[in-house]
Order: C-alpha cells, then sequence, then structure tokens
C-alpha cells in the first residue's frame, strides 16, 4: 500500500491546491480537516461507504470545516492521473447527489479501496500547509 500512497501524493498536493487553496488561502486551511480527514477513514473502515459518504455529503453538519469540500478534494485525487481508478468516467461531476450516483454504481468496493488510498495520500499532504485554528 506505501507505494500507492506516494503515487497518489503529487495529486493530493495538487487537489489541496484545486480546492482547499482556492477556498481559504494557503495559509488559511482550517486545522479541522486534518482531524477530518482522519475521521473519514476510520469510518470508511467501521461504517462502510455509503454511511460514510452520507455523513461526509451532510450540508447542514456543525462540523468545524465544510465536509463536502473534503469529499471534493478526495474526488479531485481519484480523478487525477496519477490514481489507477478505473471508474473515473463514472464519478459524478457534481456531488449534489453523490450518494445517488455511487449508490447505483457497480464499482463500490473499488471506490472504498481508493478513497481509502487518497485520504491517506491527503492526511500527508496536509501536513505540508498552515493550518489555523476556528479560533485564530
Amino acid at each position: 500500500m506505501q507505494t500507492k500512497i506516494e503515487h497518489l501524493l503529487p495529486a493530493a498536493l495538487d487537489a489541496v491546491d484545486q480546492v482547499l487553496v482556492e477556498k481559504y488561502g494557503r495559509e488559511r486551511i482550517p486545522a479541522g480537516y486534518q482531524g477530518a480527514i482522519s475521521g473519514f477513514g476510520t469510518s470508511l473502515i467501521q461504517m462502510g461507504l455509503l454511511p460514510t459518504l452520507a455523513v461526509y455529503t451532510d450540508q447542514d453538519s456543525a462540523a468545524s470545516i465544510e465536509r463536502p469540500l473534503l469529499l471534493k478534494t478526495l474526488f479531485t485525487i481519484l480523478k487525477s492521473e496519477e490514481s489507477r481508478f478505473s471508474a473515473k468516467s463514472s464519478l459524478p461531476a457534481q456531488h449534489d447527489n453523490l450518494l445517488r450516483d455511487v449508490s447505483s454504481g457497480n464499482y463500490q468496493k473499488e471506490l472504498k479501496t481508493h478513497l481509502m488510498h487518497a485520504a491517506l495520500a491527503l492526511k500527508l499532504a496536509i501536513r505540508t500547509y498552515k493550518l489555523v485554528n476556528n479560533n485564530e
């Protein structure tokens, strides 16, 4: 698995730039994303793919971060050239109906595995950015 994660690191750095840096700026990414990424991987293992996506697509959560942006970052990694996810073209462009789109696809097992790899790469990549607490 180590080589898979190393292979995704450039894509993870690009995804952070495309999604999180674009939203917050290079030195203002909320530190809550670091914990949310760890929680995402744990949730995938414990709850499974669809329940995890249901939690992270919640627009009305009281989380300190925008969970849908975390998903967007992960899916940006999966859609990159570095990703070996075979169903890239099946991934939804928009995340409005993500849960419905994924539940109707036949690539859930592979998606879960690749999301786990993307989350690990993202967890490493985000450490290279300045993260700020909400009270700063």
